[in-house]
């Protein structure tokens, strides 16, 4: 997990992968948190190895959320408007897949894991988390009560990632 904002984005972008830095600099260069709701193509073919989906969100109570992961793509969870509680934790072989939407959607949704100590933190505008595929985590979750957020994901291909 990474865990930053755009204030210190030029400072680190040479800690993270390339992969990683490319998907802030479409945020911020494509303007994406002005774009409509919707998908849009970053890089390969049709976008199979980066693209984003600007959303339009409503958070709800962080015990709502399945904890959730993803096996092929990796997320740069980044907030545009609005304030979300994320939380998450290591992917650990205990851990009870409850709905396994891997081959369709690149999804699976866990059991909640009372034996985990789940990592809370609070996204701000501006502010981004780096979900990689070991990372179980929680978006969309209010912090007092439920609000409209606007977010971008954007989905990175484990291919653009790998060394």
């Amino acid at each position: 997990m990474i865990i930053s904002d755009v204030e210190h984005f030029e400072q680190e972008r040479h800690l993270w992968p390339p992969a990683v830095s490319r998907g802030i600099d479409y945020i911020l260069n494509r303007k994406l948190g002005e774009a409509e709701v919707g998908r849009y193509d970053l890089e390969g073919d049709k976008g199979h190895l980066m693209f984003a989906n600007v959303q339009e969100v409503v958070t709800r109570p962080i015990e709502e959320q399945m904890p959730e992961s993803h096996l092929i793509y990796t997320d740069i969870q980044f907030l545009v408007n609005g304030e979300e509680r994320l939380s998450f934790y290591k992917l650990h072989p205990n851990a009870k897949v409850v709905d396994d939407k891997f081959d369709s959607h690149d999804i699976a949704f866990y059991e909640s894991d009372p034996s985990q100590q789940e990592t809370e933190i609070l996204l701000k505008p501006g502010m981004f988390a780096v979900c990689f595929p070991s990372d179980i985590h929680r978006p969309n979750g209010s912090i007092t009560e439920s609000m409209s957020n606007k977010k971008i994901v954007i989905k990175i291909h484990r291919d653009l990632l790998q060394l």
